[in-house]
C-alpha cells in the first residue's frame, strides 16, 4: 500500500537531490552520501487546509439549504416503517424518513447494525498529534515533511512544530486520547531526522481514523437493507473526501447520473460499494 501511494505521489512530484532537499527544507539532516540509499520528492501542488473553517463552511451551507443539525442526539433504534424507516433518538420523538445515511465515522458499524445491517468490519485507528516549541525560526508556509514509509511527519504550526509518529493504533470507537509514549515517539523520530531539537510539548490531541478492511472508503447502498446507505471508512481524509462522497451518494440515492467531475476523476461506484464485502 505504501509503494502504491508513493507511485501516485511521484506522478505529480518533483524528484530532489540532496542539495535541493536542503534548499526545500534546511532543517532536514541530509548528507551527500544519503543519496546512494535514499531519494526525496516534493509535491508542489499540495496545500494546507483550514479544517475548522472548511467544516464551518459546510455547516453554514447545509443550514442555508434547510438542513437541521442536532448534535449529541444518539440514535437508539432504526426500524422499518412502511417503505422507509423510523429513527429513534435519546432526545426527541422518532423521525420518519425514506432513507438513512450512516456517516457515523468510527461508530458506523454499530449504527448500521441498529437497522439490521451486517457490520463491514470498520477499524478505528488512533492518530496522535503534538505541538512543540522549537528554537528554530520556521517559515509559516514551510512544507509538511514526512518519510516514504509514513513513520512520522511534521510541519510548521505558527511559531511551533506540529508533529506525529503517524501511528495507527487499533481502538474501539471512543473519544480518543493521546498516549505519552506515542507523543514521545513522534518527537524522537522528528529529532532523529532534523535539527529542530524538540524538547517540550505545548499541547497534544488524538483522533480516530477509521478504515474498511481493504482501506478503501465505503459509499453506497447496503446490499441487504434497501434504503440504508453507507458513507464511511475514509481513513482520516473525511474533510477532504466529504464533498465527493456526498455528491456520489446523492446521485446514487436520487438515481441521477454521476457528476462530470467524479467521472473525470475515475470514481467507480462499484469499487466503493459496501456490496463488495458480501461476496
Amino acid at each position: 500500500a505504501v509503494r502504491h501511494d508513493l507511485r501516485r505521489l511521484l506522478l505529480r512530484a518533483d524528484a530532489l537531490d540532496h542539495l535541493a532537499v536542503h534548499d526545500a527544507e534546511p532543517q532536514l539532516r541530509v548528507a551527500e552520501a544519503d543519496v546512494l540509499h535514499a531519494a526525496a520528492a516534493i509535491e508542489p501542488s499540495s496545500a494546507d487546509i483550514d479544517v475548522l473553517g472548511l467544516h464551518q463552511g459546510y455547516v453554514r451551507t447545509a443550514k442555508a439549504a434547510g438542513l437541521t443539525i442536532e448534535p449529541s442526539w444518539p440514535v437508539t433504534r432504526i426500524s422499518r416503517s412502511g417503505t422507509g424507516f423510523e429513527v429513534a433518538t435519546a432526545n426527541a420523538e422518532p423521525v420518519s424518513c425514506g432513507h438513512v445515511v450512516v456517516a457515523a465515522g468510527a461508530w458506523s458499524d454499530a449504527v448500521a447494525a441498529l437497522a439490521g445491517a451486517r457490520p463491514i468490519g470498520l477499524q478505528p485507528m488512533r492518530r496522535t498529534i503534538a505541538i512543540c516549541p522549537t528554537v528554530v525560526q520556521l517559515p509559516p508556509d514551510g512544507p509538511m515533511v514526512g518519510d516514504a514509509v509514513h513513520s512520522y511527519y511534521w510541519k510548521p504550526e505558527g511559531p511551533n512544530v506540529l508533529c506525529s509518529p503517524a501511528d495507527e493504533t487499533p481502538s474501539d470507537p471512543c473519544d480518543a486520547r493521546p498516549e505519552e509514549e506515542d507523543v514521545a515517539l513522534g518527537i524522537e523520530r522528528v529529532n532523529d531526522t532534523t535539527t529542530l531539537a524538540l524538547r517540550s510539548v505545548r499541547t497534544t490531541w488524538a483522533g480516530l481514523r477509521t478504515f474498511a478492511p481493504d482501506r478503501v472508503p465505503v459509499c453506497g447502498e447496503d446490499p441487504e437493507v434497501p434504503g440504508l446507505w453507507w458513507s464511511a471508512g475514509q481513513g482520516g481524509y473525511g474533510i477532504q473526501t466529504g464533498p465527493a462522497m456526498a455528491a456520489l451518494l446523492a446521485g446514487l440515492i436520487s438515481g441521477t447520473p454521476m457528476t462530470p467531475a467524479l467521472g473525470a476523476a475515475g470514481v467507480d461506484p462499484a469499487a466503493l460499494s459496501p456490496a463488495r464485502f458480501s461476496v
